[in-house]
């Protein structure tokens, strides 16, 4: 996510419907707002259901996009606003609350008080809760009690909406104990007729605010959605926010005819997806969307980009449809990186990965996104972090989880090696006798030894390393001649020889072949539980040692990076690093 100031995407103008029994030609596609008092000022709000896990300033960010330097004020409005809400940093899930979206200037609050109404060119999007029904429940009890609302007083237009949501109920008398629904939130509610005769109506028109009951135009074009709609849902609208995009998917787009009645896209039926360039991608996710909804809709938006999508594809196969329309050729699946820290390998792996725009002169950077289905499946955080020093941003989304936050370093941020064990690596011997400590074994220098060599019994002193059940190895620092290695060999002791040039994890190497210690070189850490094709891989130049009832040991003479090491911690693996003379 881009570090830069959010700033209010301005709003075109406000639509006041001047007479109801025809359509307000030149406007866009709108929806209907409330508008309150707060001081001296009016301010747009919408009404919200808090969601799980949602806090104030994140419904601001994504409803209102406010600068953030307004953002303290915009939750002293949102508190005024919502007396109900004692303190601003507890709201929870069910409650619902007035958002506030923009200051509109001087108030002009109507003398009586009533509530006052906006229509916004905006895309609108259905809010509802999801609710099992119980023993003995109905839907007209069901939604009197999520609304709070006598029945009388319920629109027929707001159980359109709830139809819409619940393609699967064919009859609103019939539903069952267990049965789980979805009940739109008051904002679904469509506006109801008023005739222009009415005077109060006239009144308010006059004051420049549209009717408590704004008309709902009669021409609507739905397909009841076949796949899992919710869920669906739920996988795009996370995915295509990565793209600096919304997804609407519920409610209804209304788009003025001249001389007809407005168009109505049930977003349900065809979800749009609204990116920050102001493009528009409709989603065809059953029929097509007619022809004539086409021209209407793209006489108000002309860079609308209609996308088939097979019945049949699953909902990762729709996402790709999407970020290939949006992408093109700039997605991949695999990117290499070059070599970091003194050779440190990295291979990032995802469903889509690209790159992203940057300041001029600054280096690339891309993102790498992909769907998971178990929370044991993300990333690593601590590869996440290491990676976002190089520019690349790692996002696992599990629809229906509380996705982890996008991980931000800022350019100050200074990266401490990670503290590890060090060896010194500046001599053969004192390597060998640090090495070897470090896997439980003890080193002992010029230890006196006798063996048969040509039918003499020779003494001398030999560099010996000692372990348990009389495990013992030679060290020949090349000062064994011609038969003396066999003849140490003979008497059942293990040499190891090693050679002017070897190198510590040659040596190394060497010695774990002889204590028949499991190792492996140049070993690869995947950074998270998934496949393989999708997981993103470090190698870490070294030897990584296996043994028995210990944890795993990394020997590498690369400097380790802070991250890196706690990602080894996580899998529990202590890094010896070998101290070289500079």
């Amino acid at each position: 996510m881009k570090q830069n100031t959010i700033v209010l995407k301005a709003i075109a103008m406000i639509v006041v419907a001047l007479c109801w029994s025809t359509s307000v030609w030149g406007a866009g596609p709108y929806k209907v707002y409330t508008v309150h008092s707060y001081g001296n000022q009016d301010v747009l709000c919408d009404s919200y259901t808090v969601q799980k896990n949602e806090h104030v300033w994140q419904i601001l960010r994504r409803k209102g996009r406010i600068a953030e330097r307004d953002f303290p004020k915009f939750a002293a409005i949102l508190k005024d606003l919502n007396p109900h809400i004692k303190d601003i940093d507890r709201i929870y899930p069910g409650q619902q609350i007035l958002v506030p979206l923009k200051q509109m200037g001087v108030s002009k609050q109507a003398s009586d008080g009533s509530t006052r109404y906006v229509t916004i060119p905006m895309i609108p999007d259905v809010l509802y809760k999801t609710q099992n029904v119980r023993q003995d429940d109905s839907v007209s009890k069901i939604v009197m009690a999520h609304l709070g609302l006598p029945w009388r007083q319920i629109s027929k237009d707001y159980f359109r909406t709830f139809k819409q949501l619940n393609p699967d109920i064919t009859n609103l008398a019939l539903v069952y104990p267990g049965q789980t629904i979805r009940v739109p939130d008051l904002t679904a509610q469509g506006p109801s007729k008023t005739g222009p005769g009415d005077a109060d109506a006239r009144k308010r028109l006059q004051a420049g605010l549209t009717p408590e009951k704004p008309p709902i135009p009669p021409s609507v074009e739905t397909m009841p959605p076949k796949r899992d709609v919710a869920l669906l849902n739920k996988i795009m609208s996370e995915s295509v926010s990565q793209l600096g995009g919304q997804v609407l998917a519920s409610g209804q787009c209304y788009f003025p005819q001249k001389g007809k009645d407005d168009l109505r896209l049930d977003l349900a039926a065809f979800p749009v997806i609204e990116l920050e360039d102001g493009r528009h991608l409709l989603l065809e996710t059953g029929q097509g969307l007619p022809e004539h909804m086409e021209v209407g809709i793209s006489a108000f938006w002309k860079d609308l980009m209609i996308i088939p999508i097979d019945p049949k594809a699953t909902n990762e196969g729709v996402v790709d449809r999407v970020f290939h329309s949006v992408l093109g050729k700039k997605i991949t699946k695999v990117l290499d990186l070059p070599a970091l820290d003194d050779g440190v390998r990295v291979t990032v792996r995802g469903d889509w990965i690209y790159s992203v725009d940057t300041r001029e002169g600054s280096e690339s950077a891309y993102k790498c996104i992909t769907l998971i289905e178990d929370p044991d499946e993300y990333t690593s955080p601590s590869v996440v972090e290491y990676l976002v020093k190089e520019n690349i941003q790692v996002v696992d989304i599990m629809p229906g989880e509380n996705n982890k936050e996008e991980v931000q370093v800022s350019e100050k941020a200074v990266f401490k090696e990670c503290p590890v064990l060090t060896i010194d690596g500046s001599g053969q011997e004192a390597f060998v006798s640090g090495f070897v400590k470090a896997l439980g074994y003890s080193y002992k220098p010029r230890v006196p030894i006798s063996f048969d060599y040509a039918d003499f019994e020779v003494k001398t002193t030999a560099n010996l390393v000692c372990g348990e059940k009389d495990f013992n190895v030679v060290v020949d620092f090349g000062t064994f001649y011609g038969e003396t290695k066999s003849a140490v060999e003979a008497t059942g002791v293990k040499v190891l020889s090693i050679g002017p040039d070897d190198k510590p994890l040659t040596i190394a190497s060497g010695f774990l072949t002889l204590a028949g210690i499991a190792y492996s070189e140049d070993p690869v850490f995947y950074a998270a539980n998934r496949k393989l094709s999708k997981t993103t891989s470090v190698t870490i130049p070294g030897i990584l040692v296996s043994q028995a009832n210990e944890k795993r040991l990394l020997l590498t003479r690369v400097h380790v990076h802070v991250k890196l090491g706690d990602f080894l911690m996580e899998k529990q693996i202590r890094v010896l690093k070998i101290a070289e003379p500079i």
